[in-house]
């Protein structure tokens, strides 16, 4: 045990050094020096045996030894941490919860359930972290994920918070300019904007006869961001498919208007994903009990 306790100091700049990519902003973190950080890091390593860090002039980069190494020791770090809270707050939610979405998901629908839990919850701080890149809980230390669509990694534990739904809208000054679509197939004569997803756009599928069907559409703006094809529709460039809580609003102050209403469009399921189940923090398991309360009431 003893010999476990001289190395903590060691542990703590290693697991910091890989969540900033830096010993410089590691040491900022731990109000310490770079060369005090980078001397721990090389003393555990010569203490293992084995090089957990690459160091180039510009970033970190685990070694693959130095990954497994940092999954345990980061988790367990997290457990003492969260093992002082519950201590401290005597079991109450409390300390930093940390949090991914993606950036459409985490700008229109779960920054707005935030103020409420946090009224709840008051001596819980969160940090939000909107990308729409795939991210690694472990090795960016994220204590919860929000993630649309079919999970992908089989390792993490995910619980259902509910199913989205596409829409397809115009603006009111499109669609009297250029005609209102009575048919999927009309749509080939429409300025479609798609959604860009891996450097593709994705297709828009219609039940037709009983059986889904793609359409061709086409037209003169794609892109990979929800806000800028909400604004392109809302402008009148043409007609585009989003998911319901992404226009919601703008639907209701009739700034843009559903298409084909009685069509069903398959959306995408929405999971909280995380790393493990047993021993999870009070401050996760409040939120994961809110967020399951809110997602019922607000996807459609």
């Amino acid at each position: 045990m003893l010999t476990i306790l001289n190395q903590l100091a060691e542990l703590i700049a290693f697991v910091k050094s890989v969540e900033f990519n830096s010993f410089s902003a590691a040491a900022r973190s731990l109000g310490t020096t770079p060369s005090a950080i980078s001397k721990r890091v090389a003393k555990l390593e010569n203490r293992l045996g084995v090089c957990l860090l690459q160091r180039t002039t510009r970033s970190l980069r685990l070694t693959p030894e130095g990954l497994g190494y940092y999954e345990r020791i980061s988790r367990l770090l997290r457990e003492l941490e969260e093992a002082n809270d519950s201590v401290v707050s005597g079991g109450k939610p409390c300390g930093k919860l940390t949090i991914s979405t993606s950036l459409d998901f985490g700008q229109w629908l779960l920054v707005r359930s935030i103020p409420e839990f946090l009224a709840q919850y008051p001596e819980i701080q969160i940090d939000l972290r909107l990308s729409d890149r795939f991210v690694d809980l472990v090795v960016e230390g994220i204590d919860i994920a929000i993630r649309l669509g079919d999970l992908k990694d089989s390792s993490l534990i995910y619980r259902y918070l509910g199913q989205t739904r596409f829409v397809l809208c115009a603006s009111p000054a499109y669609l009297k300019a250029y005609g209102t679509p009575t048919t999927p197939q009309d749509l080939a004569h429409h300025n479609c904007l798609q959604y860009v997803f891996d450097g593709q756009p994705v297709s828009w599928d219609f039940l037709i006869d009983k059986t889904w069907q793609t359409i061709s559409v086409s037209g003169t703006f794609n892109s990979d961001n929800g806000g800028a094809l909400k604004n392109a529709a809302i402008a009148g460039l043409g007609i585009t498919r989003l998911l319901s809580f992404q226009v919601q609003e703008e639907v209701q102050q009739q700034q843009l208007e559903l298409l084909f209403p009685e069509q069903f469009f398959p959306g995408l399921v929405v999971q909280a994903v995380f790393t493990h189940q047993r021993n999870l923090s009070p401050r996760v398991r409040a939120f994961l009990e809110y967020l399951t309360s809110y997602c019922t009431k607000v996807l459609t």
